[in-house]
């Protein structure tokens, strides 16, 4: 079960860092170069309120590996053997 919630927590991370990435640098860089209209700056607050989603789906997720690996440790004490 901890697999499973690894492999749904990395592409939710991933496409928060990405999608804060382009709200918050790289959207206003290409605007202030010049190789974005002006109007490109409107995308940012539904990117950012898309990554605080991520986010908090990102935590719920880490809450449930973690509890799905306090699961493993009641059948088997070692996780390093």
């Amino acid at each position: 079960m901890f697999l499973q919630w690894f492999w749904i927590y990395f592409p939710i991370v991933v496409t928060f860092a990405l999608t804060l990435l382009t709200a918050h640098a790289i959207i206003p860089s290409l605007v202030n170069t010049g190789q974005l209209p002006e109007s490109a700056q409107r995308l940012r607050p539904p990117l950012t309120v898309f990554a605080v989603l991520l986010f908090s789906a990102g935590v719920v997720i880490l809450v449930l590996g973690i509890n799905a690996t306090l699961d493993v440790r009641e059948i088997y004490n070692r996780f390093l053997i």
